[in-house]
């Protein structure tokens, strides 16, 4: 008891440490009459006030949020949304604090990589019974969208937009060459076929190498995960996915068919990659859908979106880009499932946000925004929409060591392409390590 009275003390005391990284908005409510849908409510309701916490990375993030609480508290004057955000890093700390001091918001925005952790220590309300009676409209939609903040049966929080992996290309480079746009079923063995060709063009060269994110849609395509269930061990037991997987790395690399290794370590951003700057015909490297407009802005033209090679066995997932989940303290949960679903379902707000926070996904507010789209935003939302059609739901979060993982893989990758160690090597020290990586880190999440 003492143990967990000073552990609450020291996370009081970051709070107030972080309090100078915390913006703040409260807005005034909105005048004029309304009736909430689904939810009952009327004019003479007494006003309330919602609590909002969220991470912002620009001022932009700030100027969307507002953006839509300013249309919400028009729509339903009775009720009154304080916003707070954190920047950078503070974000995640000052939610800890929150709730290890009882005082989480009534609406939180929670990213994939954490939604678990807050649904397994009881943080967040099930949204089932919104979602039955319609107060969450989700009629329509996959439930790949939410499959993430899914658990036993019961949803947790909602999906705020949605972005995929992503194989930019350049459409001259590749007509140049004379090789066709990749379509949904291109194999590894057309990939390599194809680089070969643009080699053969000259002044670029086909790709980068291939990264962990690309393993782990290997891994996916042949029906496997990085991960264990239990998340303990690794989710696969032949090491010849993974010595396979930088064979046909070494084989390009050897062909210069891919990007030096040394020109990719000293990439700084998302617009300084050889694919940005012009120097290869694909973007393989761990590129997202909703940076098309990075890419396009460097490159001057419009860029290709594709699949990941050999994706038509359902390697490619929809990751949402933040979720909304409702504190399971919140003395209002009706109106702040009312703020969620409004926040990602109401056509006005999905305008607003013009897919800032990563594309709709339900049907209705699809085909309503579809006219305001731009044509990037539509060659994204024809992407995506491929995605979900080809693919399967997301894999569960990573433990709270998977950085580590990633650490390990990143090492042995430079090691077998600099032919340090050959690919079997690798692949039984990243099996060896691995394991006991997610042992210790399973050991220590049970402890907590």
């Amino acid at each position: 008891m003492i143990k967990r009275a000073v552990g609450i003390f020291i996370l009081l005391i970051l709070a107030a440490a972080l309090a100078a990284c915390t913006g703040y908005r409260d807005t005034e409510a909105g005048t004029g009459l309304s009736r909430m849908s689904s939810i009952e409510t009327s004019k003479e309701s007494e006003p309330i006030t919602l609590r909002m916490t969220y991470w912002a990375s620009s001022q932009l993030t700030v100027d969307k949020n507002d953006a839509v609480i300013r249309l919400f508290e028009e729509t339903y004057p009775n009720i009154r949304i304080k916003a707070e955000y954190f920047w950078g890093d503070a974000y995640s700390g000052s939610l800890a604090v929150m709730a290890a001091s009882n005082s989480l918001p009534d609406v939180i925005r929670i990213d994939y990589s954490n939604i678990s952790r807050y649904i397994d220590k009881g943080l967040l309300l099930p949204l089932n019974e919104y979602i039955d009676s319609g107060a969450i409209d989700l009629e329509g939609v996959s439930p790949m969208h939410n499959a993430g903040a899914t658990k036993r049966g019961k949803t947790y929080a909602l999906n705020i937009g949605n972005n995929a992996l992503v194989m930019f290309y350049n459409p001259a480079l590749l007509a140049k060459a004379g090789v066709a746009a990749p379509g949904p079923d291109y194999t590894w063995e057309q990939y390599e076929e194809d680089l070969r060709a643009l080699k053969q063009v000259g002044g670029v060269y086909g790709d980068t190498h291939l990264t962990f994110n690309h393993f782990q849609i290997w891994l996916r395509q042949h029906g496997l995960t990085l991960y264990n269930e239990k998340q303990d061990g690794l989710g696969y037991d032949d090491d010849g996915l993974f010595t396979t997987f930088f064979q046909r790395q070494l084989r390009l690399q050897q062909e210069e068919l891919t990007t030096p290794t040394a020109l990719e370590q000293n990439v700084r951003g998302l617009d300084d990659g050889p694919f940005p700057r012009g120097l290869s015909a694909f973007g393989g490297l761990s590129y997202w859908s909703n940076h098309i407009d990075i890419m396009e802005k460097q490159l001057g033209f419009p860029v290709g979106l594709a699949m990941y090679p050999g994706s038509g066995e359902g390697g490619m997932y929809i990751k949402p880009s933040f979720y909304h989940g409702i504190a399971s303290t919140s003395k209002h949960p009706d109106e702040a499932a009312l703020f969620i679903n409004f926040y990602t379902n109401n056509m006005e707000a999905a305008k607003s946000l013009n897919g800032y926070f990563g594309l709709p996904y339900h049907p209705r507010v699809i085909e309503g925004i579809k006219d305001s789209l731009s044509e990037t935003q539509r060659n994204v939302l024809a992407y995506l929409t491929l995605v979900e059609r080809k693919g399967n739901p997301i894999d569960p979060p990573q433990p709270s060591v998977g950085g580590e993982v990633s650490s390990l893989y990143s090492s042995l990758h430079n090691e077998i392409l600099f032919g340090r160690i050959t690919p079997e090597e690798g692949a039984t020290r990243f099996r060896n390590e691995a394991a006991a990586i997610l042992k210790r880190g399973a050991v220590e999440s049970y402890s907590n």
